[in-house]
């Protein structure tokens, strides 16, 4: 099967190295990349307030609700009066890979979807029928989840796209210590995007057979035919949140006009965990046979450990504008300029290896008396940590979003309204890194050839059976951002999203209201690979995976109008 594989060669800067490209879930850590953004580009307006998300956030032509602020503000001059609410919720969220599970595949998180107030400032009776000012905060994207896996008797090691990784940089084991190979290990020598590579020398899964040929890092203490057993957990924890400043106008009936800026706050931790453990097959048997692989030294298990969090703020303005042509029925559109997003990056990586002395040949290697040689304990198996703070951090725009909405009521006893949105990935545009600008084409260009604008659909119903009773349903599908859907980004990104909510609202006493709404959210990532290296001498690659993401969020929204 073709596929398109969008990844980062950080050493490709001269036409000869064109050819190399690096990448995959492990790998290019040290920095953000285009699927990285893209991540951090996925709002979702189907949270809020527990009747917007049982309604799947179809709020663009309705109003009244304080998730209007983030969704279409002209949604706010609909208040005739002040408004104050607060909206708790658990999420459930269950991973599945298309692989054999490993270790933990769900998450649950307490957080608070929204919480806000809006003054009724002014009421008239000319054209201004009323102004009303709104402050608030709305969750707008859960990172929160876990998924780990496993796949056996592969023959890929990430060790290979190490050592490709070194030989294009043309760097030798020896410029890893002062005095060139006979001093102290020194971190200050290896940038951060060889850190990875360097931890697998130091815990024996490659070597340079010699140190004047670059082409010479192999994994050395590894036999050509071993089966390979990868073990990966991947930990999400993270969110953004919108704080939003609001009003919105109340123009006889009829119009209903609105403006919100709004200020994100972005966090996000991953924690990345991998495992390679080695079987040879000479003899064949199912467990490693100590002094029969051919190999002095050979490597029984290897451990990569990586964290990430990035951490910053974005800012955003929105506008909209409702047009109620009959008492029934309502029109919306509103604007969502890109979002400009300053971000902190912080990186570190950990490794540990494990190995057994067939023959013990070499004096610098000191197996315990049993013959197994660890890297427990060893400082330098810990990389230094890597802070984007400088005056040049991270910073990019999202996507512009303009919105759409239609809604009729019946009476009294209910409500219908359909959204949709139409999101513009290819314009995410990268601003500003801690390396300057020199890469900055190569992101924008990623992004153009390879993203497209999304279409989204939300549709809510609400139904009052009893004047203090109402009922709600919703649905909503969020299509794919990519050309085209087999293209392998360098790190998994949700490309897809179905989702279903239901709820409750309660009139408790004059003025007082309970809403309770179930949400289910069923997300596809993009196709993805652990590690990929490629160069005119060949490649290597791990399986290609793909992670299904659900989510059960339960909220609970307490309302006081006055």
């Amino acid at each position: 099967m073709k596929r398109l594989i969008i990844t980062l060669a950080a050493v490709a800067t001269t036409a000869a190295a064109a050819a190399q490209q690096s990448g995959g879930l492990l790998m290019d850590k040290d920095l953000l990349m285009p699927s990285d953004m893209f991540e951090l580009s996925q709002t979702q307006f189907n949270f809020g307030t527990a009747r917007a998300m049982a309604m799947a956030g179809a709020f663009t032509s309705l109003g009244a609700d304080l998730s209007s602020m983030s969704i279409n503000p002209a949604g706010l001059g609909m208040y005739r009066h002040n408004d104050i609410s607060v909206t708790p919720m658990m999420s459930f969220a269950r991973s599945k890979t298309n692989a054999p599970e490993y270790g933990n595949n769900s998450r649950d998180r307490f957080s608070m979807a929204n919480i806000g107030v809006v003054i009724n400032a002014y009421e008239g009776s000319r054209s201004l029928v009323s102004l009303n000012i709104g402050f608030g905060y709305n969750r707008i994207a859960d990172l929160n989840y876990d998924y780990a896996f496993q796949r056996q008797n592969q023959a890929a090691t990430i060790g290979d796209a190490y050592a490709r990784q070194l030989y294009w940089g043309g760097i030798s084991k020896n410029s890893f210590y002062n005095g060139g190979g006979s001093g102290n290990w020194n971190w200050n020598n290896i940038a951060p995007e060889y850190w990875n590579a360097a931890l697998a020398y130091r815990g024996f899964l490659i070597d340079q057979v010699d140190p004047n040929k670059p082409d010479s890092w192999q994994p050395t203490w590894v036999t050509p035919n071993a089966d390979v057993d990868h073990y990966t957990m991947l930990r999400s924890k993270g969110s953004i949140g919108e704080y939003v400043l609001s009003v919105g106008a109340n123009i006889n009936n009829k119009i209903y006009i609105g403006a919100s800026l709004g200020i994100q706050s972005v966090y996000q931790r991953k924690y990345i965990d991998y495992v390679e453990e080695y079987f040879y097959s000479d003899p064949s048997q199912a467990i490693p046979d100590f002094g029969n692989s051919g190999l002095d030294y050979q490597l029984l298990r290897w451990k990569l450990n990586q964290s990430v969090i990035v951490d910053g703020t974005g800012v955003n303005f929105k506008a909209g504008v409702v047009y109620r042509p009959t008492a029934n029925l309502r029109l919306g559109v509103a604007i969502h300029t890109p979002t400009y997003y300053s971000l902190d990056r912080k990186f570190q990586s950990a490794a540990a290896g494990l190995a057994y002395a067939n023959n013990d040949t070499d004096p610098n290697v000191k197996p315990d008396d049993e013959g197994y040689i660890s890297t427990a304990g060893d400082p330098n198996m810990t990389s230094p940590l890597l802070v984007d703070d400088g005056p040049n951090s991270w910073s990019f725009v999202s996507p512009t979003r303009l919105m759409f909405g239609a809604s009729y009521t019946f009476g009294e006893r209910g409500v219908i309204s359909v959204d949709y949105e139409r999101d513009w990935y290819n314009g995410i545009r990268i601003k500003d890194n801690p390396s300057g600008l020199d890469s900055q084409s190569w992101y924008n260009d990623t992004f153009r050839d390879v993203f497209k604008g999304s279409n989204i659909l939300r549709v809510g119903a609400e139904f009052k059976p009893l004047p203090v009773l109402a009922l709600r349903a919703g649905f909503g599908y969020s299509g794919s951002m990519l050309k085209d859907d087999k293209t392998v980004l360098a790190s998994p990104a949700i490309k897809q999203t179905t989702y279903y909510g239901a709820g409750i609202g309660f009139v408790l006493a004059r003025g007082v209201l309970l809403d309770v709404a179930y949400q289910y959210m069923s997300s596809k990532t993009t196709d993805y690979y652990l590690f990929y290296a490629e160069d005119k001498g060949g490649h290597t690659e791990s399986a290609v995976y793909s992670t299904d993401i659900n989510r059960h969020n339960v909220a609970l929204t307490l309302g006081f109008r006055f």
